[in-house]
């Protein structure tokens, strides 16, 4: 064989190898079973699902994660109609459910709430607020519920010390506050601490009040029966976030540093909320008095109904657990 055969044939095998192996990435990522989750918005709050994709905890269960932002009040109807596998709108899914809808929250990122009640620069204390004005965002809505149980917490009475005013998002209500519309709203922790360094002051933390599961994931029934060990999958990748955010906080800081367009030292007092409220023996899940609470609360006040669902027409935590168990957070 002459030379310039040999070099030909060995370029020969040479392309037929590339072009194997592609044709075999190209199978893989194939394989990657798609797993569509509705966010209402990029924030803070849902740094867990991209602790996930950043980390490589999705890409180890071999998922494809697509996260697709949704309306609040289309996000359930997205799950029902198959457009979507997981919603990050729990609370509307339980709602939805009570009604009969084949809806169950799976996932509780947060077993206390994230919230932090953030009052204007000449409002020091929460005794502060009486005969003040606090933004919320709907009447009945989770940011009032938040304000209450501070304001009772600390031996105010919602209904006579102080008045509740439609601020809007977060971003209306900075304005409101600035305006001195509003004297104080709670915030998620990222725009919590934004405020703070413009003059604005941390009058209580919602996660040093006791159980509240926050910031849940809902899915369908005929996802957990159908779809079952894709779903386990996707649940198993984030209960192995919670656990990263909860033990490697700089990886965190960095990950969030990449994702969200904050100063660090915003990110690491948010973080430290996001991490008081992680339950590392238990992540993911929620006790049954903190969910007869949150029904209580979010479900049955609001909706006046007169007997409390069963949490097993609401909650599912069946492939939660047996994460858990796989990963040696509880007996199997």
């Amino acid at each position: 064989m002459t030379g310039s055969k040999r070099i030909r044939l060995i370029t020969l095998v040479a392309v037929f190898s590339l072009a194997a192996m592609a044709s075999m990435a190209t199978t893989d990522v194939a394989a990657a079973d798609r797993v569509r989750v509705g966010l209402t918005t990029k924030d803070f709050g849902y740094l867990p699902l991209f602790v996930g994709i950043r980390a490589g905890y999705f890409a180890d269960e071999n998922i494809d994660l697509q996260w697709i932002q949704v309306r609040s009040n289309v996000a359930t109807s997205a799950l029902i109609a198959g457009e979507l596998d997981i919603a990050a709108s729990a609370g509307s899914a339980m709602r939805t459910a009570t009604r009969g809808a084949p809806l169950k929250a799976i996932f509780f990122p947060y077993q206390k709430c994230t919230f932090v009640l953030m009052g204007a620069p000449n409002i020091k204390t929460v005794q502060d607020l009486k005969g003040k004005v606090i933004g919320n965002s709907a009447p009945g809505s989770t940011t009032e519920l938040a304000a209450n149980m501070v304001l009772e917490h600390h031996g105010l009475n919602p209904k006579k010390d102080v008045k509740f005013f439609l601020a809007g998002g977060a971003d209306t209500a900075l304005v409101a506050m600035q305006q001195g519309l509003i004297h104080a709203r709670p915030f998620n922790p990222d725009a919590a601490f934004v405020l703070k360094k413009k003059g604005f002051n941390v009058l209580a933390m919602l996660a040093d009040l006791g159980p509240w599961p926050w910031g849940g994931y809902a899915s369908t029934d005929a996802k957990l029966s159908q779809e079952r060990a894709k779903i386990k999958r996707w649940t198993r990748a984030m209960a192995k976030s919670l656990l990263h955010m909860a033990n490697k906080k700089e990886d965190t800081i960095r990950i969030a540093l990449q994702e969200f367009n904050y100063p660090r030292d915003v990110l690491e007092e948010a973080l430290s909320v996001s991490v008081k409220a992680i339950d590392s023996s238990n992540p993911g899940g929620a006790t049954e008095e903190s969910l007869r609470k949150n029904i209580a609360l979010t479900i049955v006040e609001p909706m006046n109904l007169r007997e409390t669902p069963p949490i097993a027409k609401l909650v599912d935590f069946s492939l939660l657990n047996e994460v858990q168990a796989e990963l040696g957070l509880r007996k199997k």
